[in-house]
């Protein structure tokens, strides 16, 4: 939505114009407190945007950012990758079919590797929370795009999986 000449267009009402038509939202129409508008008062750059503008060869610009972020979220989230699999492969299988005792014992390292997977997946998922949902809202950006990018948080464990670093 544009500013008009003399007048201001909000929520598809030109109001405070000096126009022919007495300028007005028309008679009977009553505003509430605080939502006067005239001739002096001007859109923010967000409320004249239009949602196809976020659309075209400056939407790929606007993807870097969701990406650079979710790739920082995964390398953070390579510690608990590596607890879980830790957990997953080393962990021994405790069989307790014989009812009395378990012929197997836990390894030492099992408690912080536990500890390690719960506090750092419940860290990881804290921080997709705060990147990826509640700082897009309140900066009044669309949020699909920086939850589609949340699908390169694995890509940091899986690259450093592929070469041999962890």
């Amino acid at each position: 939505m544009r500013a008009r000449e003399k007048g201001v267009l909000v929520r598809g009402y030109e109001t405070g114009g000096d126009d022919e038509s007495g300028g007005g939202p028309g008679a009977g129409s009553e505003r509430s407190p605080g939502t006067e508008c005239g001739p002096g008062t001007e859109l923010s750059p967000s409320a004249e945007r239009s949602p196809s503008a976020d659309r075209g060869p400056g939407a790929v610009r606007g993807l870097w950012a969701p990406a650079l972020a979710n790739l920082l979220i995964g390398l953070v989230a390579i510690v608990p990758a590596l607890c879980l699999r830790w957990l997953l492969t080393k962990y021994p299988s405790v069989d307790c079919g014989g009812g009395i005792g378990c012929d197997k014992e836990t390894p030492d390292n099992a408690l912080g590797m536990i500890t390690g997977a719960v506090l750092g997946c419940g860290f990881v998922l804290g921080m997709v929370l705060v990147v990826d949902i509640l700082m897009p809202r309140q900066e009044g950006h669309p949020v699909g795009p920086w939850l589609g990018m949340a699908l390169l948080i694995p890509a940091p464990f899986v690259v450093s999986q592929a070469l041999g670093w962890v």
